[in-house]
């Protein structure tokens, strides 16, 4: 992306509007949340489908181009020269303002019913509408101070909503945790936005990208390496992973918008719009290809010892994520890209269908206390079940085309390790994928609930919605290879990076990668249908998973020791030492040393006025002391003198 310019400059209203809306909502929504009531939720609603017809009507601007520069630039002020902030919406801002504005409002629309009855609902709307307009900063802005500005009004309103509700003491050490550890990834950016003004004197991306070239090899590895710190905390990438999970404890529509549409894709959308500096440093796009590749394994091994559906699914995020960011590293931006935009829409999908359940079961989410459910919930079932398809690669669902791309990029761009560890990262989702859904609707009914009831259809249409772009999307856009739409659409884009990345043509083709990729997952789901669902699995399953709690391995119950590794490394020394500062050294010495001076000041006080009697005999008696001292002194001098 050689332009020095990003977007044709001009006046763009409706780019302005659609950025805008989400946060009108917002300010409706906790103003007069008293008085709307319910309304609350159809108001946020309103404006955030609002925003996502008027990214479609920008459709022509995103993409128009103008001598070196393409999409849309709309100024909105200058301090100093080099200094200046704006809003871009080119192919790649556009693709996920669409996912933040379209996906995000089936979940705010799905939430209508799902939080129907909480006693804050009207603050809800108003979290929610805030994060769509906080995601819609981070990627709308044209320069890397808007983009941090952005990226720190998300870690903002994720602590919101994580511990929306406040009264559970999980819930708020979950949202504590999750603003600490993105807090991390806020100062990486901010050092590596140090580095690029301290030397390119300016912060707009397009003057960034012209100075790539210039700038020494070493630099832009630290700059990337700063800016992949960011990346690391708010995509959940190893090891600063461990927030996301926790996330769970927040309403289940807050984790479809997490996982789904925003946050924690962040982090992709930060080395995509990057990739003129990734491609100047191929130390850096091993750096990131590497930890990506890491997360995506590490993830599906997780999730195969979770019992919490929302987890499962928490843990699945996270190793797709992963995927993502492997693409994106290595250079195959636009097989990252597309497997983001699949996966908002299958993810979401899941995670509303898990949410269907949740709230039928009254809250229950340990599917080791479900099972038989496609009986009960058929609708939650077929909803499920084709989002499965979807992730696990199925050939003719999204998930298919997108992460076929990502996989055959490792080989392409000549990384045959990173492409073995996603190839086995693929057999081992499909297995813990259909693990959930042969416990959880498969077999006889082992909860304590009657009586599911049927939620509404304000969280039915949406997840319904969500079935079609879920099942076909891929197929219409990623199919044909170099000259699918996709491609095409990103041409601009992406085009002279990827050309600027030597890769060596793979040995094998991308036919064959696919072949061995499904029959991995095949394999994946044949060893979930023994162990889970077949005849022999479902004879007193209620006891083999409990069997099996009892005997998974300790060192996948402890989540691979992290976060014990960083309670003892960080945690438990910094509470150390604030309890030294706490106890010893703020009250003897800080507050000490204050109290001395005051003690001091007081005491020479006390001795200076105990002087002032007011009797004329008791000043003559000071004088005649004092003169007395005088002559006293001089006549001492003057004999040591002779």
């Amino acid at each position: 992306m050689p332009h020095h310019l990003l977007g044709v400059p001009g006046s763009y209203p409706l780019v302005e509007a659609l950025w805008l809306l989400p946060l009108a909502g917002a300010i409706l929504c906790w103003a007069f949340g008293p008085q709307l009531r319910t309304l609350a939720g159809w108001l946020a609603s309103a404006l955030v489908g609002a925003s996502f017809v008027l990214a479609a009507l920008s459709w022509g601007a995103a993409t128009q181009t103008a001598g070196a520069a393409l999409g849309a630039s709309q100024a909105l002020g200058s301090w100093l020269p080099g200094f200046d902030f704006g809003l871009l919406l080119d192919p790649l801002s556009l693709i996920w303002t669409f996912i933040i504005t379209g996906v995000g409002f089936l979940i705010v629309f799905y939430s209508i019913g799902y939080m129907e009855g909480d006693r804050a609902y009207a603050r809800f709307f108003a979290y929610m509408s805030f994060f769509v307009f906080a995601m819609l900063t981070l990627v709308l802005s044209d320069n890397w101070v808007g983009l941090l500005v952005g990226w720190g009004l998300v870690g903002v309103a994720s602590y919101f909503l994580i511990g929306f509700w406040f009264q559970r003491p999980s819930a708020v050490a979950a949202a504590r945790k999750a603003f600490v550890i993105n807090v991390v990834g806020d100062a990486g950016m901010m050092f590596a936005i140090f580095l690029i003004v301290a030397n390119v004197h300016a912060i707009g991306f397009g003057d960034v990208f012209s100075a790539a070239g210039g700038l020494s090899s070493t630099l832009v590895f630290w700059i990337c390496a700063a800016l992949f710190i960011g990346a690391v905390a708010k995509s959940a990438q190893i090891p600063l992973h461990t927030w996301l999970p926790d996330a769970m404890e927040g309403p289940t529509p807050v984790s479809a918008l997490i996982h789904a549409a925003t946050m924690v894709t962040a982090g992709v959308y930060l080395v995509a719009r990057s990739a003129p500096l990734w491609s100047h440093n191929p130390q850096a796009q091993v750096l990131v290809g590497t930890v990506g590749a890491i997360t995506a394994l590490t993830g599906a091994i997780l999730g195969t010892a979770q019992w919490d559906i929302k987890r499962i699914l928490a843990y699945s995020t996270m190793s797709q994520i992963g995927y993502m960011i492997m693409a994106v590293g290595v250079g195959a931006y636009e097989g990252g890209v597309a497997l983001f935009f699949t996966h908002a829409f299958f993810k979401a999908q899941l995670f509303l269908g898990a949410g269907l359940v949740i709230h039928a079961l009254n809250n229950e989410q340990d599917v080791r206390r479900m099972g038989g459910l496609w009986k009960k919930m058929p609708f939650a079932f077929w909803v499920m079940l084709t989002a499965v398809l979807a992730i696990t690669g199925v050939p003719g669902f999204s998930g298919f085309f997108s992460k076929d791309e990502v996989i055959f990029g490792d080989l392409q761009f000549g990384h045959p390790v990173l492409f073995a560890i996603s190839a086995l990262t693929a057999g081992i989702t499909a297995y813990y994928m259909f693990r959930l859904l042969f416990i959880a609707f498969f077999g006889e009914y082992r909860g304590d609930v009657d009586h599911a009831h049927a939620p509404g259809w304000t969280m039915n249409v949406p997840v319904a919605i969500l079935v079609a772009p879920s099942v076909a999307i891929g197929a219409a856009l990623l199919s044909g290879g170099e000259n699918s739409p996709w491609a095409r659409f990103f041409a601009a884009q992406f085009g002279p990076d990827m050309a600027a990345i030597a890769h060596r043509p793979p040995a094998i083709s991308e036919g064959v990668t696919s072949g061995i990729v499904f029959a991995l997952v095949l394999i994946g789901f044949a060893i979930a249908w023994w162990r889970y669902a077949s005849p022999g699995a479902q004879r007193d399953a209620g006891e083999r998973l409990e069997g099996e709690t009892r005997g998974m391995p300790a060192v996948l119950v402890h989540l691979f020791y992290v976060d014990d590794a960083i309670q003892l490394l960080f945690v438990r020394p910094a509470q150390r030492l604030g309890a030294f500062f706490g106890s010893i050294f703020d009250p003897h010495v800080i507050d000490g040393a204050v109290r001395d001076v005051v003690f001091w000041a007081r005491w020479l006080g006390t001795l200076v006025r105990s002087f002032q009697t007011g009797l004329v005999r008791a000043y003559a008696l000071i004088l005649v002391f004092g003169a007395t001292c005088f002559i006293v002194y001089y006549a001492f001098a003057a004999g040591a003198l002779h």
